[in-house]
């Protein structure tokens, strides 16, 4: 009897560890990217939530804390989400994860609008005069031969840029090489950027006032 007790118990645990990794499996984001999602998120401050961050970006293995930073971005958590768009546009903020979110819009393709929101929200000027300046730059870089490589901070910007003027297409898997062009197709598309205003709020989900 005792032994039936010990194989039904041991098949119970071989089932549950099964869900447990049924359920890790079809997550959209790891345990790790959950956590530090949740840690950070629950910063009362940017100036706490960016060392959390910074901590993560900086790490030995980097690209990997970089693509679970990422991958929790648009996932429920918009204290989150607020506080690494920000970090993105930060003078200590690597390349390494502007790259690893800019990859991350491609891949989730409806995070586009979300990102473009942010940016819309946080410009310095008014968004269509932004959108403005970089296409003024970016017309003035496109005919160098050899074309110059944009950072993938400038990436992230003509993401937002393409995603408001309704050229959505152009903005995935953008890098800092294949700009041209998406940008000469931007241009033939004849883009109007004159309606691009700035949100109330910094994500279409957000409530209260930003934190400080």
């Amino acid at each position: 009897m005792r032994k039936l007790h010990l194989a039904i118990a041991f098949a119970g645990l071989l089932a549950a560890g099964a869900a447990v990794g049924g359920w890790l499996y079809f997550q959209p984001t790891s345990v790790g990217a959950q956590f530090a999602g949740y840690q950070i998120g629950a910063a009362p401050t940017f100036s706490l939530a960016k060392r959390e961050i910074a901590r993560f970006d900086s790490a030995r293995d980097r690209q990997a804390k970089d693509r679970e930073l990422v991958s929790g971005w648009g996932t429920g958590n918009p204290r989150f989400d607020f506080y690494l768009a920000k970090y993105l546009g930060e003078p200590e903020c690597s390349d390494e994860l502007r790259r690893a979110f800019s990859l991350e819009l491609a891949w989730r393709p409806e995070l586009l609008p979300r990102w473009a929101h942010y940016w819309a929200w946080r410009t310095q000027q008014e968004p269509a005069d932004e959108i403005a300046s970089l296409y003024d730059y970016l017309a003035a870089l496109a005919p160098l031969s050899p074309p110059r490589s944009l950072t993938w901070r400038e990436v992230l910007n003509l993401q937002a840029a393409l995603a408001i003027t309704g050229k959505p297409e152009l903005a995935r898997r953008l890098t800092p090489d294949n700009w041209p062009g998406r940008f000469r197709d931007w241009i033939a598309s004849k883009p109007d950027w004159s309606r691009a205003i700035r949100p109330d709020g910094p994500l279409p989900d957000w409530q209260g006032p930003p934190p400080k």
